[in-house]
């Protein structure tokens, strides 16, 4: 826990520009933490000097090639990112996941906004896919600057009670052979030096880039070429998003081993500090998800991330007793039909279409696909990627 003197001052820490694999790590955890989460560095993509728009667009070729297994592990990994006090917190504040439909409804809407970035232009300043990211740093930009004013207050006090709960003592049985106590750690509160900083924004990002990366076999991900672009394409939408470039991980390159370093040193120590308002938007979420896709319990969720991760040592066997025969009957399916998009890829395509034409109807039908098309007509042009 920081020291309350240097949570007052909120002093960035001087910042190494060359650093080591080693050094970015240590400087993300505990130094991006006093970091505003936006860089206030404005730029469309043609202006970006690192930009390779070959590799954008190969990223977004990558996402149409898989995708039924991206939109699934996004799904999926989602309510591992909130169980992030420093990101949860804001998610608490705004009383985005405060009942059902309050839930469904910001999820629908984040997911239609990540399909404009995988499947429009993100690079020209008026383009679809550019303002969409813009709409959102301004948002998140707006909310830091709340809470660090004041403006948006919450009393978790009574809400920061462990509980009693089966899955967490399960958790706690299951993973009681990691020696955490080597692990680094993060100011683990909901009420951080900064509200937004670069740590939460560069969480957010890893929730949606650690399963592509770290374990892409778990979903159904054989084939990696075009993985390169995808990791380019989300240090395009990082960096405008507002991450600063020395905490834009895929700009890195870490490879996998690194990405695994994240997994299991940062999110999987995580699943331990669970309290009652962690618990309850977790269960919002898959609660959401659920409405519209065949999808596991929370007790389920975590099994088939910690098994599908190969974490060695990890066995399961309190987190087994907990699942029902749902989830047991949708782990088998979803291992089949990821197993056979390695074997088939006209089976993968035949999926593919399904999962989109799926995503569709449910965005139509929820009003977002059709009102945000016509309020955003003017703002550019959409362009097809040849699959």
């Amino acid at each position: 826990m920081q020291s309350a003197e240097m949570k007052s001052k909120k002093i960035p820490p001087k910042v190494n520009h060359n650093f080591t694999q080693d050094e970015i790590f240590e400087s993300l955890i505990i130094d991006a933490q006093y970091i505003p989460g936006d860089s206030k560095i404005f730029e469309a993509g043609s202006e970006i000097k690192w930009l390779d728009m070959d590799l954008v667009q190969s990223g977004q070729r990558f996402f149409q090639k898989h995708y039924a297994s991206i939109v699934f592990a996004h799904s999926l990994y989602f309510v591992v990112g909130f169980g992030f006090k420093t990101v949860t917190g804001m998610v608490i504040r705004t009383g985005g996941f405060y009942g059902l439909a309050k839930a469904t409804k910001r999820l629908l809407s984040t997911i239609w906004y990540v399909l404009r970035w995988y499947e429009t232009d993100i690079v020209g300043k008026y383009a679809t896919g550019y303002k969409a990211i813009a709409k959102i740093r301004r948002t998140h930009d707006a909310l830091r600057r709340k809470c660090n004013q004041g403006k948006l207050v919450h009393d978790f006090q009574t809400e920061e009670d462990t509980p009693n709960d089966q899955l967490l003592k399960a958790l706690e049985k299951d993973l009681s052979f990691l020696d955490t106590s080597t692990f680094k750690r993060m100011d683990l509160t909901y009420d951080p030096p900064e509200a937004m900083s670069q740590c939460s924004m560069a969480i957010i990002q890893l929730t949606f880039l650690l399963p592509v990366f770290a374990h892409p076999e778990a979903f159904g991900i054989h084939d990696t070429e075009g993985m390169e672009g995808f990791e380019h394409m989300w240090a395009l939408i990082g960096h405008l998003s507002g991450i600063d470039d020395r905490f834009n991980l895929p700009l890195q390159k870490p490879g996998k081993e690194f990405y695994m370093k994240f997994w299991k040193e940062i999110f999987i120590p995580n699943f331990l500090v669970r309290d009652r308002m962690i618990g309850q938007i977790q269960e919002t979420y898959i609660a959401s998800v659920r409405q519209y896709i065949p999808m596991f319990s929370l007790s389920g969720s975590f099994y088939y991330y910690l098994i599908q991760s190969n974490l060695e040592g990890f066995h399961g066997t309190e987190l087994y007793k907990l699942i029902n025969w749902n989830d047991k009957i949708s782990i088998f399916l979803i291992r089949t039909v990821f197993g056979l998009f390695g074997i088939s890829t006209n089976f993968k395509k035949f999926v593919n279409l399904v999962v989109r034409f799926m995503m569709r109807k449910v965005l139509v039908r929820a009003g977002l696909e059709e009102n945000k098309d016509n309020q955003e007509q003017s703002n550019g042009t959409n362009y097809s990627i040849d699959t």
